[in-house]
Order: C-alpha cells, then structure tokens, then sequence
C-alpha cells in the first residue's frame, strides 16, 4: 500500500513470486499471506537471470534460440544477399544487445551466433551447402573501409560493458552508482571502483569493472575545483599526463600523487601554481622547469564546479559505445571507394556485388 502510494503504481499480485535464498521457513504461509505465487531459482527478472552462474553458456540459449527462429521466419532463398545482409544488421546484430550490456559473452555463444549469421548470409547451413565467399573479418568491417558493416559481436560486448565504468565516473548521484561504491570501494577520485578480487558474489560488476582499462588512455579531465584529479598523473593538460611529459621533473618532485588543488595557491591577487621538488634545480633543468610552468600558466580551478571526465574519441567529450567499438575494431585498409560503391541511387544487391 505505501509502495503505491508513493509510486503512483499497481502491484499486480497474480504475477509476482516470492522466491527463496536458503532455506526458509514456513514458506507456503507466507506466500498465502501476502497474495502470490512461490518461485524457484534459478529465475529471470527483466530479461535477466538470477541464481545462475554468469558464465553459464545456458544463459543464452534463449537469445540463440530467437536468432533460429527469426531466421527460420525469413525465406531466404527469395531473398538478394543485400537483402540479407540488411537483414543481419538492422535485426539478428541488434537482438542480443540487452544481456551484452549487461553479461560478458561466451566466446563459444559468440562463434554460434556468428555461424548462424554467416549461413544466412551465404546461404549454408543444413539446407545446402555454399561456399562463404568472404572472410568474415572482412564483413565486419566498416562499410568505409571495404566491408559489409556487420558488428562483431564480441567487440560489441566489451563496448557495451566499457558503458557503465563511464556511467559509474559520472553519474555521481545514482542510486545504482551509490550501491556499487558502497559494494567495491573507490579509487582515488572517484572514478573507478577499486578492483574487484573475491571469489564469490562479485562476478557481475567483475566483469564491467575489467573493461574500465579501456577507458583510461581515452580519456581527459576537465579541470575545475581540482579536488578529484592528480596533478602529476592524470590526463588534465593538454590532453597527456605531466609525469609522462616531464619525467625528469616528476623523479624529484615532492608530492607525486597530489591533487591539482593541493597545488594550486589561490592567495594573493596572482593566483599562482605551485608545485613543490625535493631539491634544487641544476642548470640544465631550469629550462624544463620553464615549460612546464608555461604549459599549465592559463589554467585556473572553480572551486564551484566539479571536475568532469571527459571522451577523447567524440568531438562533444560524451562516451558513446560507437566510438569505442570502431576504436577496437579498427584496422588499416587500403583506400576503398565507400560513396561509389554504396551510393543510395544504386540497388543494395548491386552494391553488394561490387
């Protein structure tokens, strides 16, 4: 009554379950008592499955099974292979999107999946055999680069997962957010949630938290307050990290894991940095000392603002799973001429042989 009060919303009890963990006493009347239905697991909620080991191949069987049936559905001997290839990417790409984002992928569900892409494609499988005329790396490549555009799915799949360490740096207020800090712990700023090493109950978030490497040579930091960014090793100017531009420097200065704060003297009218060594200079490193003081002079802090991650690989600095996943899939080609052969004003079964 208070849960609908509040949300606005009707628990429908005919399709709610209690469902156990352990052993639980007195099971049936507490079922009868609140009005629905005793479950068992393993189960599945909004499209995910509880009480299953998340690297179960079993857990998408369901998804193989979809991609059979809408196969089975389409009549593709009456179909062009620029039909089909349409087919492959507008619908059987798309159609395990969901548990990728969330679940690492099997790479004996991915090669599956794959298979059953390539014999619709080519028009294998167990109604006749055809040879696959092109290599299937080729087809996965980009269209501009002399492939057919299909997404590699296990590369989709760390893309996806990469998402949430992206969410997890800057969705700050979540709630979700909220109970994986509270779960793992941070790292220092609050970016990443420290490295998930136990064995039990954590698979889940291990997972996500593996691909977070992905994000950390393609990201900057937008400075303002300072408080969350390291001076010395962070990505904040001029989009490298001041130890790597300035190693003989960093070798004696005083405080190497400083924040940018830390450094940073708002006292007097100047506003100045100032960043503490270990010793005198000698006099050939006055001169780095020099340019690294020119590199970081228009910087200022806003102690009114936070500091924002931001994406090296989208002109607006927002993370999207496109940049990433062409970022992984890259590949030096030769020049291929995309905008001829795939001209809208040619039939897509023309292109498709060109």
């Amino acid at each position: 009554m208070w849960f609908e009060a509040i949300s606005g919303l009707r628990i429908n009890l005919d399709k709610s379950e209690i469902l156990p963990v352990g052993r639980v006493e007195n099971l049936e009347a507490l079922a009868l008592k609140v009005g629905c239905k005793v479950g068992r697991l393993p189960s599945s909620y909004l499209g995910i499955p509880l009480g299953v080991n998340h690297k179960s191949v079993a857990v998408w069987d369901g998804v193989e099974e979809r991609f059979r049936k809408r196969v089975a559905m389409w009549k593709r001997q009456f179909i062009s292979k620029g039909g089909r290839i349409t087919l492959i990417r507008s619908t059987l790409s798309s159609m395990p999107i969901y548990l990728m984002s969330l679940l690492r992928m099997p790479r004996v569900v991915s090669l599956r999946l794959e298979k059953i892409q390539r014999d619709f494609l080519w028009g294998g499988g167990a109604l006749e055999r055809k040879p696959h005329l092109v290599n299937w790396d080729i087809v996965c490549l980009d269209k501009r680069k002399g492939g057919l555009g299909v997404r590699r799915l296990s590369t989709l799949n760390r893309a996806l997962l990469c998402k949430w360490n992206w969410r997890f740096a800057n969705e700050r207020e979540n709630l979700w957010r909220h109970v994986i800090s509270r779960k793992f712990g941070e790292e220092e700023g609050g970016w990443y949630t420290r490295e998930v090493r136990e064995g039990f109950g954590v698979g889940f978030w291990m997972e996500i938290r593996k691909e977070g490497a992905l994000l950390q040579n393609k990201v900057v930091f937008s400075v303002e307050n300072g408080r969350s960014v390291k001076f010395w090793k962070d990505n904040w100017c001029e989009n490298f990290a001041l130890c790597n531009s300035f190693p003989s420097l960093y070798a004696f200065a005083s405080f190497k894991e400083a924040w940018v704060v830390e450094l940073w003297d708002p006292s007097g009218e100047e506003r100045v940095w100032s960043p503490s060594f270990s010793r005198p200079f000698n006099d050939w490193e006055v001169e780095e000392v020099e340019r690294l003081l020119l590199t970081i002079r228009g910087r200022r802090l806003n102690p009114l603002l936070e500091d924002r991650m931001l994406w090296k690989e989208t002109t607006n600095g927002i993370f999207s799973v496109k940049s990433l996943y062409n970022v992984l899939a890259s590949r030096r080609v030769d020049q291929f001429p995309n905008s001829m052969i795939w001209s809208p004003c040619v039939p897509t079964k023309v292109s498709f042989f060109a």
